[in-house]
């Protein structure tokens, strides 16, 4: 079994952050990354991206040109398309690329899985040309794709704004906005107000945004309910509530969002201690102010520690480093700290907008549109009915609710369903999503091969091997 000083999974701004700045130390580090190229979710392809793409998407996205190259010129190495499928607190990784499954050990192992989509069930979910929002970003950063027709955007969250004015930049139709957001602040967010006017640039990034989708007169309602897609083989048509009265839509594409959450499957995999975020209603593996978790060798960067932006990502990535490298003996903790110091500072000016912006997109469950044939796990086709059965029976649980209906045990392994799971369980009880709990997370984390494991070579005679394989 090789081994390296750190391993970071994932290339996303704290990935590539960290993992430049460990290099440029001198110290021997990996990244590895799902991905064919470097920059994560925000900042995908954008190596190959045309210079169009680049204009297309603005400085949010060329932002991140700047990162890759430091990143490759730091001579960090770099593994694409490595699915990590296992990862141990005391420092062992499992990943497979190409077929074949390897293991590694490093003396830290930081995790920057990034954020991904909320997922939330509804009726139609499920049906061809329901997708998203995200999802058509990253195909229009990958590949240059974009709708041919006509599409209806749902849900909540600056992002789904973004994306409608993006759709609107590259000349789709956008047909209407059905946004589940309040028409007016909640005085948790106006609360927020005035603490935000440091950080006016993101407000006024916002406000364009609005401005852009009003002057090309897309109907954007607010305070939206009920949202259901409908159709026979595909989406035909959406359908929604606002102010009392039904809102009805063609379209044979309905792209959906909720706001993002962190991605904790490996942390929790791992035993990191986790924590519930109220506003933002997810969990988030508990760190100090250096990113570590309750274990000593590991450490969580960018939004998989807490959502707040591409931004605060990467300079959570670079304080990391700062940190590994002084544990390392690269520096001392006077220069760790002054070091630290101007990347606190920024992280406290592009924070200052923060909470406000969460409050204001602050995720409100409407159970009343939760019906009960609406499939909540997508990979055992387990339905909202089939949850609310076993709660009636007695079942209090969420991980015995998991064994009796299979919501969760799927390949994603409870990625699509567990957070609304928690939500469904918490309303029927009259519990917090938070006292629902969470499901356990077992190895391999994503699907391999049982060939590629028998396969792998761990270093270990075959004694060794065998005393490992039963730990797991």
């Amino acid at each position: 079994m090789s081994r390296r000083d750190v391993i970071v999974v994932g290339a996303g701004p704290a990935g590539l952050s960290a993992g430049a700045m460990l290099a440029e130390m001198g110290l021997d580090v990996l990244v590895l990354d799902e991905q064919q190229t470097p920059g994560g979710q925000i900042y995908r392809n954008v190596e190959n991206a045309p210079e169009k793409r680049i204009d297309y998407f603005g400085p949010d996205y060329s932002n991140g040109l700047d990162l890759v190259k430091r990143f490759r010129n730091s001579n960090a190495a770099y593994e694409s398309g490595a699915t990590v499928w296992q990862a141990e607190h005391d420092g062992v990784v499992c990943y497979s690329k190409d077929g074949a499954s390897k293991s590694i050990r490093a003396n830290y192992i930081v995790v920057a899985t990034g954020a991904m989509e909320r997922p939330v069930p509804m009726p139609g979910w499920t049906l061809p040309g329901v997708m998203g929002a995200g999802a058509a970003n990253a195909l229009a950063k990958e590949s240059g794709l974009s709708p041919a027709t006509g599409v209806v955007l749902a849900g909540s969250g600056p992002l789904l704004l973004l994306e409608a004015s993006l759709l609107l930049k590259k000349g789709v139709e956008v047909k209407a906005i059905l946004d589940t957001t309040p028409a007016l602040p909640s005085l948790s967010a106006l609360g927020h107000g005035p603490q935000s006017i440091p950080g006016a640039k993101l407000m006024f990034k916002g406000l364009k945004v609005l401005k852009d989708i009003r002057k090309a007169g897309v109907p954007h309602y607010k305070g939206i309910t009920n949202i259901r897609a409908i159709g026979e083989k595909r989406v035909e048509r959406v359908t929604a509530k606002h102010k009392g009265k039904e809102i009805s839509l063609g379209t044979d594409l309905l792209l959906v969002h909720f706001g993002v959450i962190p991605s904790t499957h490996m942390v929790r995999q791992m035993g990191c201690a986790m924590q519930w975020e109220p506003v933002g209603r997810y969990w988030q593996p508990s760190c100090d102010t250096w990113g570590r978790t309750n274990f000593e060798q590991v450490f969580v960067a960018g939004d998989g520690a807490g959502v707040t932006g591409a931004i605060a990502a990467a300079l959570k990535g670079e304080l990391i480093a700062l940190e590994i490298g002084r544990c390392l003996g690269m520096l001392d903790t006077a220069a760790r700290d002054k070091a630290a110091a101007p990347i606190r500072k920024a992280m406290m000016w592009d924070g200052f907008g923060r909470p406000f912006i969460d409050r204001l997109f602050a995720p409100n469950f409407d159970h009343s549109w939760f019906d009960n044939d609406t499939v909540i796990c997508r990979c055992e086709t387990v339905t909202i009915g089939d949850i609310r059965q076993v709660l009636a029976e007695g079942v209090r649980d969420v991980n015995e609710v998991k064994i009796i209906t299979r919501c969760g045990m799927g390949p994603c392994q409870g990625r699509m369903c567990g957070p609304a799971l928690a939500e469904v369980i918490g309303h029927e009880l009259s519990r917090s999503p938070e006292e629902a709990g969470l499901l356990r997370v077992r190895p391999p984390l994503k699907p391999v091969p049982l060939e590629e494991i028998a396969a792998m070579d761990l270093g270990l005679d075959n004694d060794q091997t065998a005393n490992w394989l039963l730990k797991k």
